[in-house]
């Protein structure tokens, strides 16, 4: 069984104000297990400000996490803010690692070097789950997901986010692990024994997809080239999207259905550029014969999908089915809301706060196991997207 227990602080400043406010609330004296891991979310000033360093160091766990625009934890919500969920368990072990700087041109080995130490920490047995925090590589988002993927392949899920701020590029988001904060590493933490999460995501419902379909007819990796045998740039002007328009892009989701031979799995994406051949660069690799529609992201619509996510979760703890829970919402769910930017925090709060210890936050790429029309699920990255991992 795993535990978890949250503690937040707004002290930007003084550094032992903060401390003792986390302490106090984490109550680990009366909370400790064999075994423990704290997961950290903050605004990225806690990190100049030395407060993460700080605190982390004095820690008697390993800490791993990311800078987030906003955190709702128990008891708070709100974007100035710094959470720690901390999991406990004396039979789920935890291990944790930081991989080396990761570059555009240098992806596989930081990643895989640092899979190898955090898998093989226990002779023999396999991580049952892992938990996954990139930083914000834009260009390259679906390059390191794909690559944990294969060293995981999808029996071992991997649910996780992408470090962002509050800066319009995300300028000064990290990734955090025992203290020190990085702009270009990624860190995980690897789940070991009998460990059963449930996973589940909402993004946009139904009646916000467009019903007309196209089929990739051209791809190759994460670029479609050609929907319907037209570049992509071409269908998406008989769309009505002018050139001078597609910098907006990333604000459109792309509901995409990823039919292929072993896979009919529904998800939604964004185009992270155009290439100047006219091609859409996405953030999953897309085959050849998938259908993509267009969604839209209205603000009523957010609303209605992180209820019934929330929903779900307290109706699992009423029935005895979970512990705690770890949800991710895209930035992009925040950026819609407009001058009500803590409508969703809100209702999470509202929802669970007082019924199941949970951490959530805002989230640059949600990464998460999906379900296929077998049920079987395997492991992706979604935009526009409420992703929830439910731990028992």
């Amino acid at each position: 069984m795993i535990a978890m227990f949250t503690a937040y602080t707004k002290e930007l400043d003084d550094i032992e104000v903060a401390y003792n406010e986390i302490i106090e609330q984490l109550d680990m004296p009366h909370n400790i297990k064999k075994n423990g891991v704290g997961l950290i979310t903050c605004d990225s000033e806690f990190v100049d400000t030395g407060v993460v360093e700080a605190l982390c160091k004095r820690l008697d766990f390993d800490t791993i996490g990311i800078t987030t625009w906003g955190t709702a934890v128990n008891g708070q919500r709100g974007f100035d803010l710094l959470s720690v969920a901390v999991l406990v368990s004396d039979d789920v072990r935890f291990s944790t690692v930081m991989s080396d700087p990761i570059t555009p041109d240098s992806i596989d080995a930081p990643i895989e070097a640092a899979y190898r130490k955090g898998a093989s920490k226990y002779e023999n047995e396999k991580p049952s789950l892992i938990l996954a925090y990139f930083p914000i590589l834009l260009m390259k988002v679906g390059e390191l997901v794909a690559r944990l993927k294969r060293l995981s392949g999808d029996d071992i899920p991997v649910f996780g986010t992408l470090a962002n701020d509050q800066t319009p590029h995300f300028s000064t988001s990290k990734t955090i692990y025992n203290g020190d904060a990085f702009p270009d590493t990624f860190g995980m933490v690897f789940l070991f024994g009998e460990v059963q999460p449930r996973f589940f995501t909402q993004s946009i419902s139904l009646q916000n997809i467009k019903k007309q379909h196209a089929v990739v007819t051209d791809a190759e990796g994460f670029v479609v080239k050609t929907l319907n045998d037209m570049p992509f740039s071409h269908y998406l002007q008989r769309l009505g999207f002018a050139p001078q328009n597609f910098e907006a892009l990333y604000m459109i989701p792309f509901i995409i259905n990823l039919k292929n031979s072993s896979v009919n799995t529904t998800i939604s994406c964004g185009v992270y550029s155009i290439t100047e051949e006219g091609y859409a660069v996405f953030s999953e690799e897309i085959p050849i014969g998938a259908t993509i529609a267009l969604g839209k992201l209205d603000a009523n619509d957010v609303l209605k999908m992180t209820q019934d996510a929330v929903a779900r979760i307290a109706d699992l703890r009423a029935q005895g089915k979970a512990s705690c829970a770890l949800m991710y919402s895209c930035i992009t769910r925040c950026i819609i809301m407009g001058a009500n930017y803590l409508a969703e925090l809100k209702i999470v709060s509202d929802t669970l706060d007082g019924v199941i210890p949970f951490q959530c936050c805002y989230s640059g790429g949600e990464i998460c196991p999906t379900p296929d029309a077998s049920s079987k699920s395997a492991n992706h990255i979604h935009n526009f997207t409420f992703i929830v991992c439910v731990l028992t």
